[in-house]
């Protein structure tokens, strides 16, 4: 009977074989895992600050309304380093910065990307009209002037003119910096802030630019479904 139990408990172990097989098997399937893992825990990090963001950006422009009248009123204009600096003077009472960048560089991450990865901006042109500031929670956000056709056709906007559009990272100058993962886009238009892709979010796919990915993360339940 002790010859019985004593081989059934021999037979029954684990040898260092097996045992070092069975570890070897979870670090396989944990490597294979960790980085969906991660990348899932980004995403709604990220989509908690895009948030937060689209709340701050709402409250400043309707505040700024409240002040100049109406977007359509503010003289937007592409290419005009006074338009954009009346529309950042109408937003910065309203913003708690900790560093600003009148048109230089040190408050956005280099090089920005297109959700297809290719580089939309490879670093910080002094021929741009922009200016872009850090909040004291961390965001970087960038505002420029686009021009209308370019809103209509990339931003899915339906506007007959130029309009302010603000750029958030939000998480900084960490990586990717691309468009529709962690650098998203809003319109201010003569009905106020509008998420980029309100109105068309058929660009806002893997090989696409990125630029209408807001409305379709609003659409998705602020969530980015289209990464999958």
């Amino acid at each position: 009977m002790r010859f019985f139990i004593s081989e059934l408990k021999k037979n029954s172990a684990f040898t260092l074989a097996e045992v070092l097989i069975t570890l070897g098997i979870i670090g396989v399937v944990a490597a294979m895992t960790m980085p969906s893992l991660n990348q899932k825990l980004a995403d709604q990090k990220n989509m908690s600050t895009l948030k937060k963001a689209y709340s701050v950006l709402q409250q400043a422009t309707n505040l700024a309304i409240s002040e100049h009248e109406a977007p359509e009123y503010w003289g937007m204009v592409d290419n005009d380093i006074d338009a954009v600096t009346n529309v950042y003077n109408y937003y910065r009472p309203y913003f708690n910065m900790m560093r600003e960048c009148q048109n230089k560089p040190g408050c956005w991450g280099y090089p920005m990307k297109y959700l297809n990865g290719t580089v939309y901006w490879d670093a910080h042109n002094t021929s741009w009209y922009q200016y872009a500031f850090t909040l004291t929670d961390g965001m970087n956000i960038l505002i420029d002037i686009y021009p209308q056709d370019m809103l209509n056709t990339s931003f899915g906007m339906d506007v007959d003119h130029d309009c302010a559009v603000f750029f958030v990272d939000v998480n900084a100058d960490r990586l990717p910096n691309q468009i529709g993962s962690d650098v998203f886009a809003f319109v201010v238009t003569d009905r106020g802030l509008q998420p980029a892709g309100i109105e068309n979010t058929d660009d806002c796919t893997l090989s696409g630019n990125g630029f209408t990915c807001v409305a379709r993360i609003i659409r998705d339940g602020w969530t980015i479904k289209y990464k999958k």
